[in-house]
């Protein structure tokens, strides 16, 4: 059976990514590389369909180590726009749930639309709302 996926352009990091904090950065480069990766199964599916169940996995231990480190500066510093990312990563979360349960019954389909959804997700959060905190740490020490 030939593949079904179609081989996407991979991510690389660029200086313009960062939000000028290793430790966010870092965390940023982490989902890089999933989304990366996702790309790479997505170009051999469906032999490669089981390991999606990994990437959902990969994202939700992610999502929640990467929130919750946001989190921790935004209520240390208390971050005037808190309410705004939180709401963000709320939205993140519902999203990703929703297609984690679609996943069971179309993981083909479905793989698809992750990868839509992490993309825009990277492009649109991370390189505009994460942005905006930028100078807001970096007066407060973090680096």
């Amino acid at each position: 059976m030939a593949s079904l996926g179609k081989r996407r352009e991979r991510f690389v990091w660029k200086d313009e990514y960062s939000v000028n904090v290793h430790e966010i950065d870092e965390q940023h480069k982490q989902i890089l590389g999933i989304i990366n990766h996702l790309m790479d199964i997505i170009s051999e599916l469906p032999k490669k369909e089981e390991d999606i169940k990994n990437v959902i996995h990969d994202l939700v231990v992610y999502k929640t180590n990467h929130f919750a480190t946001e989190d921790k500066y935004f209520h240390l510093f208390n971050y005037a726009e808190t309410v705004e990312l939180q709401i963000a990563h709320k939205i993140f979360d519902e999203k990703m749930d929703t297609l984690a349960r679609k996943y069971k019954k179309d993981a083909v389909g479905h793989a698809f639309a992750l990868i839509d959804f992490l993309e825009d997700w990277f492009l649109s959060h991370i390189m505009r709302t994460d942005h905006k905190y930028i100078t807001f740490f970096n007066e407060h020490g973090l680096h």
